[in-house]
């Protein structure tokens, strides 16, 4: 709520704090204000929202589908969702940001199910578009593989490690965040991305050196 210096414009001033790089801290706390507006019916509110989470929204989406016109019809159904269901929203503990990427694990649970089908994934589309977050995978299994390599391999993961990697790489949840988002124990999220990134290296093939903590090709 605006303390002082009324003759400015509220959205203005949080979507500059947004682009300035504030902390997580900070967002949070104008996250946080942004849903109290929005559920008091701010229209401004509402497209803060939507203009603060949609990338990453949609980069989930698209790493999970491979998809890039499905992952735009889900995410733009994830907001539609928010803007209908926020008001039931309830501050318990648990950030917005786990509530909004429930609504879109739902949505694309709902997708499977209705196409009968799981994922088919176009690589090339999809790896370019969640390229950065494959790069951060890469980065934490240190292997030096192809974006398109590293996706593929995902599918060697369990639906839980999938979802915990997704989340955590794709949509660049914190542990927090995650493990309110899936329904786990942070140290269950920690456990469950410890397991993936160490089934990704199974299933590319490499171990970890002990000595340095880089990885080495297996040879057998």
């Amino acid at each position: 709520m605006p303390t002082g210096n009324s003759g400015l414009n509220p959205a203005l001033l949080i979507k500059e704090s947004l682009m300035q790089g504030e902390t997580k801290h900070a967002q949070k706390n104008l996250v946080d204000h942004l849903v109290y507006k929005a559920q008091a019916g701010e229209e401004y509110a509402f497209g803060q929202l939507y203009e603060h989470f949609y990338d990453r929204i949609f980069r989930y989406v698209m790493f999970k589908t491979g998809d890039r016109n499905e992952a735009e019809d889900i995410t733009t159904e994830v907001f539609l969702r928010m803007l209908e269901s926020i008001g039931s929203f309830k501050f318990q503990g648990y950030p917005f940001s786990s509530w909004l990427f429930r609504i879109a694990h739902n949505l694309v649970v709902d997708y499977f199910r209705k196409k009968s089908r799981r994922k088919i994934v176009p690589l090339e589309e999809a790896s370019t578009v969640a390229g950065s977050s494959l790069v951060e995978i890469d980065d934490q299994i240190d292997i030096g593989k192809s974006a398109a390599e590293v996706y593929s391999a995902m599918d060697g993961l369990t639906d839980l490690q999938q979802e915990v990697m997704s989340l955590r790489f794709a949509a660049g949840l914190s542990v927090k965040e995650t493990a309110e988002a899936v329904g786990k124990k942070e140290n269950a999220v920690k456990a469950l991305q410890h397991a993936g990134i160490k089934k990704l290296r199974s299933v590319l093939d490499i171990s970890p050196t002990k000595d340095t903590g880089t990885v080495t090709p297996n040879t057998g």
